[in-house]
């Protein structure tokens, strides 16, 4: 991991690499992604989800450690780091890749349920910032309020609760209480 300074990189210009499937257009599913020719499969996210995301969790193409401990790179990616510095279309592939898994997981707990763009823009944000595993579970292995509503379809009750989730390592943390609160007002759209 660099000990310099840090090497950071454009959410807007990461979001251009993504193609033209609704980019841009704020309101709309992205719908197909095109990474330098090569597809990268689908997401439900809309432009306004990706600037969600990506504002709050800025982009760097060095690795680095997270407020909470995690080997990090790219936009919030903590998965199959092997390099210290990645370019562009690596982090918009990584990313890309990331929000997918977040949008899988909200899907799964979804089921059938009827949800909003806003809902699923600021649930999918949520969850890539937590992970689906926190999510959907507490420490002691029950399943957390948020998911709870989610499964339930009580998707006002869910966006609610995002204002709870604002502790890092025990300590409320500024950046989450923003972060938070943008979530709650894309859910509430």
């Amino acid at each position: 991991m660099s000990k310099l300074r840090p090497i950071l990189c454009s959410i807007t210009a990461v979001i251009a690499l993504l193609g033209d499937g609704g980019v841009g257009n704020s309101t709309l599913p992205i719908g197909n992604v095109v990474i330098a020719g090569e597809s990268q499969g689908k997401l439900k996210l809309t432009y306004k989800g990706l600037k969600l995301i990506g504002d709050y969790e800025g982009c760097r193409l060095d690795t680095y450690r997270c407020p909470a401990g995690y080997k990090t790179n790219g936009i919030g990616n903590i998965h199959n780091i092997t390099t210290d510095i990645i370019d562009n279309k690596q982090a918009a592939i990584d990313w890309v890749s990331n929000i997918q898994q977040a949008e899988l997981c909200l899907n799964n707990v979804l089921g059938n349920n009827d949800i909003t763009q806003g809902q699923y823009d600021a649930l999918t944000s949520f969850i890539f910032n937590t992970g689906c595993t926190r999510f959907l579970t507490n420490k002691d292995l029950t399943a957390t309020r948020i998911s709870t509503y989610v499964r339930s379809g009580k998707l006002p009750q869910a966006c609610m609760q995002l204002s709870r989730w604002v502790y890092g390592g025990g300590k409320k943390l500024r950046g989450l209480v923003k972060r938070r609160m943008s979530e709650y007002l894309r859910c509430i759209e």
